[in-house]
């Protein structure tokens, strides 16, 4: 019979043998994976394109009944493109006035549906919303598009009950694109 040398081929190899190269191993993985943050901090963010002036966004959502008119609910606030024709920048709230559920806010790209909103975060918003029980909600965030955005639309949807019929109504607005 002959007898293994190896250190490692034992079935009990010296504890300090084995503390050495454990840490010598994890030594090497570390100042790997720090080297590989390093040098991905240090590289360069890509630029991004610069935003257009604000386009104001204010649209009253009304119903009629009966010779009254009920405000159903509100978006209000603003609305950028970015020069490179591939983003948006979304600053709105959302009211529901006396809409029957929560408003639904939809956006449009170049005359096809993008995005659509429907959120209340309870904050009154007076300023903003005017008239009815004040619930509202924000909608804010820059937005990509998988090509280039000739314009936008922004709609508002709602439903107005008056006691005995539940009607839906919405309103909506366009906006061009003014880098294209």
């Amino acid at each position: 019979m002959f007898k293994l040398i190896d250190e490692w081929s034992t079935p009990m190899a010296p504890t300090s043998t084995m503390r050495r190269r454990l840490t010598r191993l994890l030594t090497t993985a570390l100042a790997a994976l720090a080297a590989t943050l390093l040098m991905t901090s240090l590289t360069a963010a890509p630029a991004h394109a610069a935003w257009g002036a604000p386009l104001t966004v204010d649209l009253q959502l009304r119903s009629y009944s009966n010779g009254y008119e009920y405000r159903v609910g509100r978006v209000v606030g603003t609305v950028q493109f970015d020069d490179g024709n591939s983003h948006y920048l979304l600053s709105l709230v959302l009211c529901r006035q006396s809409s029957y559920t929560v408003p639904n806010v939809r956006i449009g790209v170049n005359g096809a549906p993008h995005q659509s909103f429907s959120n209340q975060d309870d904050q009154r918003r007076p300023e903003s919303c005017g008239g009815g029980h004040g619930m509202s909600g924000t909608i804010s965030g820059a937005y990509a598009y998988g090509g280039v955005i000739q314009n936008l639309t922004v709609g508002i949807e709602g439903i107005h009950f008056d006691g005995s019929t539940a009607r839906y109504v919405s309103n909506g607005a366009f906006y061009d694109n003014p880098f294209n």
